[in-house]
């Protein structure tokens, strides 16, 4: 009679010990829960960054957030962003992004602006140029067959319609006036708004960019 007893309570006991783990356990994952989520950094601003700021190590560091949270333009490695330039102010704390940031090779000079020069199908060469073109520009003076160079090979950064839309590299522009986008620094445009009051300004095209200017 008495192992029974002592078998009945054991197993009270043991019941109990069950019931009190398990309510204590659920408490803790309720309070505690489990992070099973898999993180990866990404490039915050450690302070305010100023457009046209060049990112150093000191202005950025890497936070871990969770994957479902990053997305494809986020950076998550400090060399993605070290030594570009700041299109826009970064607020501290920010993630950086990839259209925050511009590539040494597009960086402008501080002289430098968009002009948009009219061209008629002829002084385009019958569409041959395009956006990414280089040219020469030249200046025929009035009442004069001299011709001479004003610039030498210019990109053509883009070709527009009247509205500004680009035309990009299509060929078949029926526009009679297009209007050619250059990127120049402050000498270049005064002698191309010099050369347009002595005369007409006409373009001789690369046949390729390697050629030489």
């Amino acid at each position: 009679m008495g192992k029974r007893i002592i078998i009945k309570t054991t197993l009270i006991c043991i019941g109990i010990f069950l019931i009190l783990n398990s309510a204590a356990l659920a408490y803790i994952f309720k309070k505690y829960p489990l992070d099973l989520e898999k993180y990866i950094p990404v490039v915050v601003a450690i302070s305010d960054i100023e457009p046209g700021t060049i990112i150093e190590p000191r202005h950025v560091r890497t936070r871990l957030i969770q994957q479902p949270a990053v997305n494809d333009s986020m950076l998550t490695e400090l060399s993605s962003a070290i030594g570009k330039k700041t299109c826009k102010g970064i607020s501290r704390s920010d993630y950086l992004r990839d259209s925050d940031l511009i590539e040494r090779s597009s960086w402008y000079e501080q002289d430098e602006r968009i002009i948009i020069l009219p061209v008629s199908v002829e002084e385009r060469l019958a569409n041959l140029i395009q956006k990414g073109s280089y040219v020469d520009i030249r200046l025929r003076r009035e009442n004069s067959s001299t011709v001479e160079t004003v610039l030498r090979k210019i990109k053509v950064e883009d070709m527009l319609d009247e509205n500004g839309i680009s035309f990009g590299t299509q060929t078949g522009i029926n526009s009679k006036t297009a209007y050619m986008k250059l990127v120049l620094n402050d000498d270049q445009r005064k002698k191309i708004y010099a050369s347009k009051i002595q005369g007409q300004l006409i373009y001789e095209l690369y046949c390729d960019e390697t050629q030489l200017p």
